[in-house]
Protein backbone atom coordinates (compact mmCIF):
# COMPACT_ATOMS: atom_id res chain seq x y z
CA UNK A 1 0.00 0.00 0.00
CA UNK A 2 2.87 2.40 0.80
CA UNK A 3 4.31 1.98 -2.67
CA UNK A 4 0.91 2.74 -4.23
CA UNK A 5 0.57 5.91 -2.16
CA UNK A 6 4.01 7.11 -3.15
CA UNK A 7 3.33 6.33 -6.80
CA UNK A 8 0.05 8.31 -6.86
CA UNK A 9 1.68 11.29 -5.18
CA UNK A 10 4.74 11.26 -7.42
CA UNK A 11 2.62 11.07 -10.58
CA UNK A 12 0.72 14.18 -9.47
CA UNK A 13 3.96 15.97 -8.63
CA UNK A 14 5.69 15.14 -11.89
CA UNK A 15 2.64 16.17 -13.91
CA UNK A 16 2.47 19.48 -12.07
CA UNK A 17 6.08 20.31 -12.88
CA UNK A 18 5.71 19.47 -16.55
CA UNK A 19 2.26 20.93 -17.08
CA UNK A 20 2.34 24.55 -16.01
CA UNK A 21 0.90 27.27 -18.17
CA UNK A 22 3.25 29.76 -19.82
CA UNK A 23 5.19 31.94 -17.42
CA UNK A 24 3.54 35.11 -18.63
CA UNK A 25 0.20 34.05 -17.10
CA UNK A 26 -0.64 36.43 -14.25
CA UNK A 27 -2.52 35.56 -11.08
CA UNK A 28 -4.67 38.24 -9.51
CA UNK A 29 -4.20 39.31 -5.91
CA UNK A 30 -6.95 37.71 -3.76
CA UNK A 31 -8.37 41.12 -2.86
CA UNK A 32 -8.78 41.95 -6.56
CA UNK A 33 -11.14 39.00 -7.03
CA UNK A 34 -13.74 40.40 -4.61
CA UNK A 35 -17.03 41.21 -6.34
CA UNK A 36 -17.84 44.19 -4.13
CA UNK A 37 -15.75 46.94 -2.55
CA UNK A 38 -16.37 49.16 0.45
CA UNK A 39 -13.36 51.39 1.01
CA UNK A 40 -10.36 49.14 1.70
CA UNK A 41 -12.65 46.12 2.13
CA UNK A 42 -13.46 43.80 -0.77
CA UNK A 43 -15.79 40.85 -0.37
CA UNK A 44 -17.69 38.15 -2.24
CA UNK A 45 -20.99 36.91 -0.80
CA UNK A 46 -22.43 33.58 -1.89
CA UNK A 47 -25.23 31.18 -1.08
CA UNK A 48 -25.59 27.45 -1.69
CA UNK A 49 -28.47 25.01 -1.40
CA UNK A 50 -27.43 21.36 -1.45
CA UNK A 51 -28.91 17.91 -0.69
CA UNK A 52 -32.40 19.16 -1.61
CA UNK A 53 -34.08 15.80 -2.05
CA UNK A 54 -34.27 12.31 -0.56
CA UNK A 55 -32.02 10.33 1.79
CA UNK A 56 -33.22 6.73 2.13
CA UNK A 57 -30.98 5.92 5.13
CA UNK A 58 -30.86 9.01 7.33
CA UNK A 59 -29.14 7.28 10.28
CA UNK A 60 -26.88 4.86 8.35
CA UNK A 61 -28.67 1.84 9.80
CA UNK A 62 -28.11 -1.79 8.85
CA UNK A 63 -31.73 -2.82 9.51
CA UNK A 64 -34.95 -0.92 8.85
CA UNK A 65 -33.34 2.25 7.44
CA UNK A 66 -35.31 5.48 7.80
CA UNK A 67 -36.12 7.73 4.84
CA UNK A 68 -36.57 11.49 4.89
CA UNK A 69 -36.61 14.64 2.80
CA UNK A 70 -33.53 16.77 3.43
CA UNK A 71 -31.91 20.06 2.48
CA UNK A 72 -28.89 22.15 3.42
CA UNK A 73 -28.83 25.90 2.84
CA UNK A 74 -26.14 28.34 3.80
CA UNK A 75 -24.76 31.82 3.08
CA UNK A 76 -21.06 32.67 3.11
CA UNK A 77 -18.90 35.74 2.65
CA UNK A 78 -15.20 35.83 1.80
CA UNK A 79 -13.45 39.11 2.56
CA UNK A 80 -10.08 40.82 2.08
CA UNK A 81 -8.76 44.12 3.42
CA UNK A 82 -5.38 45.84 3.00
CA UNK A 83 -4.28 48.68 5.25
CA UNK A 84 -0.71 49.77 4.59
CA UNK A 85 1.55 46.77 5.20
CA UNK A 86 -1.22 44.90 6.98
CA UNK A 87 -3.63 42.46 5.31
CA UNK A 88 -6.72 40.79 6.75
CA UNK A 89 -8.66 38.01 5.02
CA UNK A 90 -11.19 35.39 6.01
CA UNK A 91 -14.58 33.83 5.64
CA UNK A 92 -17.85 33.88 7.56
CA UNK A 93 -20.32 31.10 6.73
CA UNK A 94 -23.35 29.31 8.07
CA UNK A 95 -25.48 26.33 7.05
CA UNK A 96 -28.92 25.12 8.10
CA UNK A 97 -29.61 21.38 7.89
CA UNK A 98 -33.27 20.52 7.30
CA UNK A 99 -35.04 17.19 7.84
CA UNK A 100 -38.77 17.12 7.22
CA UNK A 101 -39.72 14.07 9.32
CA UNK A 102 -36.89 13.69 11.82
CA UNK A 103 -36.83 17.29 12.97
CA UNK A 104 -34.51 16.49 15.90
CA UNK A 105 -31.74 16.21 13.28
CA UNK A 106 -32.17 19.81 12.19
CA UNK A 107 -29.19 21.99 13.01
CA UNK A 108 -27.39 25.26 12.34
CA UNK A 109 -23.66 25.09 11.59
CA UNK A 110 -21.19 27.97 11.55
CA UNK A 111 -17.60 28.28 10.36
CA UNK A 112 -15.56 31.47 10.80
CA UNK A 113 -11.96 31.97 9.70
CA UNK A 114 -9.65 34.99 9.75
CA UNK A 115 -5.99 35.66 8.94
CA UNK A 116 -3.81 38.71 9.58
CA UNK A 117 -0.46 39.32 7.83
CA UNK A 118 1.97 42.16 8.53
CA UNK A 119 4.59 42.82 5.86
CA UNK A 120 7.90 43.93 7.38
CA UNK A 121 10.28 43.58 4.49
CA UNK A 122 11.76 40.08 4.47
CA UNK A 123 9.77 39.09 7.57
CA UNK A 124 5.98 38.66 7.54
CA UNK A 125 4.40 37.75 10.90
CA UNK A 126 0.91 36.25 10.69
CA UNK A 127 -1.92 35.22 12.97
CA UNK A 128 -4.87 32.98 12.05
CA UNK A 129 -7.95 31.87 13.92
CA UNK A 130 -10.76 29.40 13.20
CA UNK A 131 -13.98 28.68 15.06
CA UNK A 132 -16.48 26.03 13.97
CA UNK A 133 -19.69 25.08 15.76
CA UNK A 134 -21.26 22.16 13.91
CA UNK A 135 -23.67 19.25 14.31
CA UNK A 136 -22.48 16.77 11.72
CA UNK A 137 -21.01 13.29 11.48
CA UNK A 138 -17.40 13.57 12.69
CA UNK A 139 -15.75 11.46 10.01
CA UNK A 140 -16.45 8.01 8.58
CA UNK A 141 -16.66 6.08 11.85
CA UNK A 142 -19.35 7.83 13.91
CA UNK A 143 -22.80 7.87 12.33
CA UNK A 144 -24.43 10.22 14.84
CA UNK A 145 -24.69 13.91 13.98
CA UNK A 146 -22.95 15.23 17.08
CA UNK A 147 -22.67 18.84 18.22
CA UNK A 148 -19.02 19.88 18.57
CA UNK A 149 -16.87 22.99 18.66
CA UNK A 150 -13.45 23.30 17.06
CA UNK A 151 -11.17 26.22 17.87
CA UNK A 152 -7.63 26.87 16.79
CA UNK A 153 -5.17 29.75 16.79
CA UNK A 154 -1.95 29.81 14.79
CA UNK A 155 0.90 32.30 15.15
CA UNK A 156 3.98 32.35 12.98
CA UNK A 157 6.22 34.19 10.60
CA UNK A 158 7.36 33.88 7.00
CA UNK A 159 11.00 34.79 6.34
CA UNK A 160 12.21 35.48 2.81
CA UNK A 161 15.70 34.00 2.41
CA UNK A 162 16.07 34.71 -1.31
CA UNK A 163 14.00 35.42 -4.40
CA UNK A 164 12.86 31.79 -4.51
CA UNK A 165 13.27 30.47 -0.97
CA UNK A 166 11.18 31.23 2.10
CA UNK A 167 11.08 29.78 5.61
CA UNK A 168 7.81 29.53 7.53
CA UNK A 169 7.72 28.78 11.26
CA UNK A 170 4.45 28.49 13.17
CA UNK A 171 2.80 27.20 16.33
CA UNK A 172 -0.84 26.14 16.60
CA UNK A 173 -3.09 25.64 19.63
CA UNK A 174 -6.32 23.70 19.03
CA UNK A 175 -9.25 22.53 21.11
CA UNK A 176 -12.06 20.12 20.23
CA UNK A 177 -15.14 19.75 22.44
CA UNK A 178 -18.37 17.76 22.09
CA UNK A 179 -21.54 18.62 23.98
CA UNK A 180 -21.77 16.52 27.15
CA UNK A 181 -24.99 14.80 26.02
CA UNK A 182 -23.60 13.60 22.67
CA UNK A 183 -23.41 9.78 22.63
CA UNK A 184 -22.88 7.07 20.05
CA UNK A 185 -23.58 3.37 20.69
CA UNK A 186 -23.56 4.04 24.43
CA UNK A 187 -20.25 5.91 24.47
CA UNK A 188 -19.89 9.53 25.56
CA UNK A 189 -18.13 11.36 22.73
CA UNK A 190 -17.07 14.18 25.05
CA UNK A 191 -15.39 11.78 27.50
CA UNK A 192 -13.68 9.83 24.71
CA UNK A 193 -12.63 12.56 22.26
CA UNK A 194 -12.50 16.01 23.90
CA UNK A 195 -8.89 17.14 23.63
CA UNK A 196 -6.39 19.91 23.09
CA UNK A 197 -3.61 19.73 20.53
CA UNK A 198 -0.39 21.76 20.34
CA UNK A 199 1.58 21.71 17.10
CA UNK A 200 4.84 23.31 15.94
CA UNK A 201 5.71 23.36 12.24
CA UNK A 202 8.68 24.41 10.13
CA UNK A 203 8.44 24.74 6.33
CA UNK A 204 11.04 25.38 3.67
CA UNK A 205 9.42 26.63 0.46
CA UNK A 206 11.27 26.85 -2.85
CA UNK A 207 9.60 28.41 -5.91
CA UNK A 208 10.41 26.15 -8.86
CA UNK A 209 8.28 28.17 -11.29
CA UNK A 210 5.89 31.12 -10.85
CA UNK A 211 3.12 28.54 -10.48
CA UNK A 212 4.78 25.64 -8.64
CA UNK A 213 6.37 25.61 -5.18
CA UNK A 214 8.33 22.78 -3.58
CA UNK A 215 7.44 22.45 0.11
CA UNK A 216 9.43 20.54 2.73
CA UNK A 217 7.96 20.54 6.21
CA UNK A 218 8.41 18.93 9.60
CA UNK A 219 5.78 18.96 12.33
CA UNK A 220 5.76 17.97 15.97
CA UNK A 221 2.53 17.61 17.92
CA UNK A 222 1.10 16.60 21.26
CA UNK A 223 -2.52 15.57 21.91
CA UNK A 224 -3.90 15.58 25.45
CA UNK A 225 -7.43 14.34 26.18
CA UNK A 226 -9.65 16.01 28.76
CA UNK A 227 -11.06 12.85 30.37
CA UNK A 228 -9.63 9.68 28.85
CA UNK A 229 -5.82 9.84 28.81
CA UNK A 230 -5.60 6.47 27.02
CA UNK A 231 -5.22 8.32 23.71
CA UNK A 232 -2.61 10.87 24.83
CA UNK A 233 0.22 10.96 22.32
CA UNK A 234 3.20 12.78 20.87
CA UNK A 235 4.03 12.59 17.17
CA UNK A 236 6.50 13.74 14.54
CA UNK A 237 5.62 14.11 10.87
CA UNK A 238 7.95 14.88 7.96
CA UNK A 239 6.47 15.54 4.49
CA UNK A 240 7.54 16.85 1.11
CA UNK A 241 5.45 17.87 -1.85
CA UNK A 242 4.27 20.62 -4.13
CA UNK A 243 1.72 23.42 -4.17
CA UNK A 244 0.38 24.47 -7.56
CA UNK A 245 -1.50 27.72 -8.19
CA UNK A 246 -4.89 27.77 -9.96
CA UNK A 247 -3.37 28.86 -13.28
CA UNK A 248 -1.24 25.69 -13.48
CA UNK A 249 -2.40 22.83 -15.69
CA UNK A 250 -2.56 20.80 -12.47
CA UNK A 251 -3.52 22.92 -9.47
CA UNK A 252 -3.80 22.21 -5.77
CA UNK A 253 -1.37 20.40 -3.52
CA UNK A 254 0.27 17.00 -3.18
CA UNK A 255 2.56 15.72 -0.42
CA UNK A 256 3.82 12.42 0.92
CA UNK A 257 5.85 11.68 4.02
CA UNK A 258 6.38 9.70 7.21
CA UNK A 259 4.80 9.86 10.67
CA UNK A 260 6.00 8.53 14.00
CA UNK A 261 3.07 8.34 16.43
CA UNK A 262 4.13 7.72 20.03
CA UNK A 263 1.29 6.65 22.35
CA UNK A 264 2.04 7.61 25.97
CA UNK A 265 0.03 4.69 27.32
CA UNK A 266 2.10 1.53 27.00
CA UNK A 267 -1.04 -0.52 26.25
CA UNK A 268 -1.65 1.45 23.03
CA UNK A 269 0.50 0.52 20.01
CA UNK A 270 2.73 3.11 18.36
CA UNK A 271 2.55 3.80 14.63
CA UNK A 272 5.30 4.35 12.11
CA UNK A 273 4.37 4.63 8.49
CA UNK A 274 3.60 6.56 5.34
CA UNK A 275 1.19 9.50 5.34
CA UNK A 276 -0.02 11.42 2.31
CA UNK A 277 -2.23 14.36 1.37
CA UNK A 278 -3.28 15.07 -2.22
CA UNK A 279 -5.94 17.48 -3.47
CA UNK A 280 -5.14 18.16 -7.11
CA UNK A 281 -7.21 19.21 -10.11
CA UNK A 282 -6.27 18.67 -13.74
CA UNK A 283 -8.05 20.98 -16.15
CA UNK A 284 -7.75 20.93 -19.93
CA UNK A 285 -10.27 22.35 -22.34
CA UNK A 286 -13.72 21.12 -21.22
CA UNK A 287 -12.49 18.36 -18.88
CA UNK A 288 -11.66 18.63 -15.20
CA UNK A 289 -10.32 15.73 -13.13
CA UNK A 290 -10.00 16.07 -9.36
CA UNK A 291 -8.06 13.58 -7.22
CA UNK A 292 -8.15 13.52 -3.42
CA UNK A 293 -6.07 11.20 -1.27
CA UNK A 294 -5.53 11.31 2.47
CA UNK A 295 -3.56 8.81 4.53
CA UNK A 296 -3.15 9.58 8.24
CA UNK A 297 -4.29 8.62 11.72
CA UNK A 298 -7.70 9.39 13.25
CA UNK A 299 -8.83 8.89 16.84
CA UNK A 300 -11.66 6.43 17.51
CA UNK A 301 -14.28 6.72 20.24
CA UNK A 302 -13.76 3.02 21.12
CA UNK A 303 -11.72 2.05 24.18
CA UNK A 304 -10.38 -1.21 22.74
CA UNK A 305 -9.35 0.42 19.43
CA UNK A 306 -8.35 3.99 20.28
CA UNK A 307 -7.26 5.03 16.77
CA UNK A 308 -7.21 3.87 13.16
CA UNK A 309 -5.20 4.51 10.02
CA UNK A 310 -7.50 6.14 7.49
CA UNK A 311 -6.99 5.87 3.75
CA UNK A 312 -9.47 8.09 1.90
CA UNK A 313 -9.35 8.16 -1.90
CA UNK A 314 -11.68 10.08 -4.19
CA UNK A 315 -11.89 10.78 -7.91
CA UNK A 316 -14.28 13.15 -9.70
CA UNK A 317 -14.46 13.84 -13.44
CA UNK A 318 -16.45 16.78 -14.78
CA UNK A 319 -17.07 17.27 -18.47
CA UNK A 320 -18.56 20.50 -19.78
CA UNK A 321 -20.62 19.14 -22.67
CA UNK A 322 -21.84 22.57 -23.76
CA UNK A 323 -21.14 26.10 -22.64
CA UNK A 324 -23.85 25.80 -19.98
CA UNK A 325 -24.24 22.06 -19.26
CA UNK A 326 -21.80 19.80 -17.42
CA UNK A 327 -21.82 16.14 -16.34
CA UNK A 328 -19.96 14.74 -13.32
CA UNK A 329 -19.03 11.23 -12.25
CA UNK A 330 -17.35 10.45 -8.93
CA UNK A 331 -16.11 7.51 -6.90
CA UNK A 332 -14.71 7.28 -3.40
CA UNK A 333 -13.19 4.56 -1.25
CA UNK A 334 -12.18 4.48 2.41
CA UNK A 335 -10.24 2.01 4.53
CA UNK A 336 -10.19 2.20 8.35
CA UNK A 337 -7.39 0.04 9.80
CA UNK A 338 -7.97 -0.14 13.56
CA UNK A 339 -5.18 -0.44 16.12
CA UNK A 340 -6.03 -2.45 19.26
CA UNK A 341 -4.79 -2.04 22.79
CA UNK A 342 -2.50 -4.83 23.98
CA UNK A 343 -5.03 -6.24 26.47
CA UNK A 344 -7.42 -7.22 23.65
CA UNK A 345 -6.49 -10.71 22.48
CA UNK A 346 -8.83 -11.01 19.48
CA UNK A 347 -6.84 -12.37 16.57
CA UNK A 348 -6.62 -10.63 13.24
CA UNK A 349 -6.66 -6.96 12.32
CA UNK A 350 -9.94 -5.13 11.95
CA UNK A 351 -10.34 -3.18 8.72
CA UNK A 352 -13.62 -1.48 7.79
CA UNK A 353 -14.30 -0.32 4.25
CA UNK A 354 -16.50 2.38 2.79
CA UNK A 355 -17.44 3.20 -0.79
CA UNK A 356 -19.32 5.94 -2.62
CA UNK A 357 -20.41 6.24 -6.23
CA UNK A 358 -22.19 9.20 -7.74
CA UNK A 359 -23.20 11.08 -10.84
CA UNK A 360 -24.61 14.51 -11.48
CA UNK A 361 -25.55 17.13 -14.00
CA UNK A 362 -25.39 20.90 -13.77
CA UNK A 363 -26.62 23.93 -15.67
CA UNK A 364 -24.71 27.22 -15.48
CA UNK A 365 -26.27 30.64 -15.90
CA UNK A 366 -23.49 33.16 -16.29
CA UNK A 367 -20.27 32.75 -14.30
CA UNK A 368 -21.67 32.63 -10.76
CA UNK A 369 -24.98 30.71 -10.88
CA UNK A 370 -25.28 26.92 -11.13
CA UNK A 371 -28.25 24.56 -10.73
CA UNK A 372 -27.63 20.83 -10.49
CA UNK A 373 -28.84 17.39 -9.46
CA UNK A 374 -26.77 14.59 -7.93
CA UNK A 375 -27.33 10.90 -7.20
CA UNK A 376 -25.03 9.17 -4.68
CA UNK A 377 -24.85 5.57 -3.49
CA UNK A 378 -22.82 4.90 -0.36
CA UNK A 379 -22.00 1.79 1.67
CA UNK A 380 -19.84 0.51 4.53
CA UNK A 381 -18.64 -3.02 5.22
CA UNK A 382 -17.07 -4.29 8.45
CA UNK A 383 -15.26 -7.59 8.98
CA UNK A 384 -15.91 -7.56 12.73
CA UNK A 385 -19.19 -5.71 13.26
CA UNK A 386 -21.81 -6.71 10.72
CA UNK A 387 -24.35 -4.66 12.67
CA UNK A 388 -22.48 -1.56 11.46
CA UNK A 389 -22.81 -2.47 7.78
CA UNK A 390 -25.21 -0.37 5.73
CA UNK A 391 -25.87 1.19 2.36
CA UNK A 392 -28.06 3.97 1.12
CA UNK A 393 -29.03 6.27 -1.72
CA UNK A 394 -29.21 10.04 -1.77
CA UNK A 395 -30.85 12.04 -4.55
CA UNK A 396 -30.67 15.80 -4.27
CA UNK A 397 -30.73 19.05 -6.16
CA UNK A 398 -28.33 21.93 -5.63
CA UNK A 399 -28.19 25.66 -6.27
CA UNK A 400 -25.19 27.93 -5.80
CA UNK A 401 -24.72 31.62 -6.46
CA UNK A 402 -21.86 34.01 -5.89
CA UNK A 403 -18.64 32.08 -6.53
CA UNK A 404 -17.20 31.60 -10.00
CA UNK A 405 -18.12 28.18 -11.38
Amino acid sequence: MSRNLCFVALVCLASALSGSLPLFAQELEPAETGRFRLGPLSFTPSIAVTSLGLDDNVFNEAAEPKRDTTAAIGPATRFWMKLGNSRVSGQISGQYLYFRRYDRERAWNTLNEARWDLGLGRVTPFLTGTYANTRERPGYEIDARARRRDQNVTAGSQITLSGKTTLVASAQWSRLEFDEDQRFLGASLAEALDRRADTAQLQVRYKLTPLTTLVLKTETGRDRFRVDSLRDSDSVKVMSGFEMKPLALISGRAAVGYRHFNALNGDVPDYRGVVASVDATYALSSTRVQVKLDRDLTYSYQQSEPYYALLDLGLAVTERVTRTWDLTGKVGWQSLGYQRVASVTTQGDRVDHGARYGAGAGYRIGETLRVGIDVDYYARRSEWQTSREFDGLRVGGSFSYGLQQ
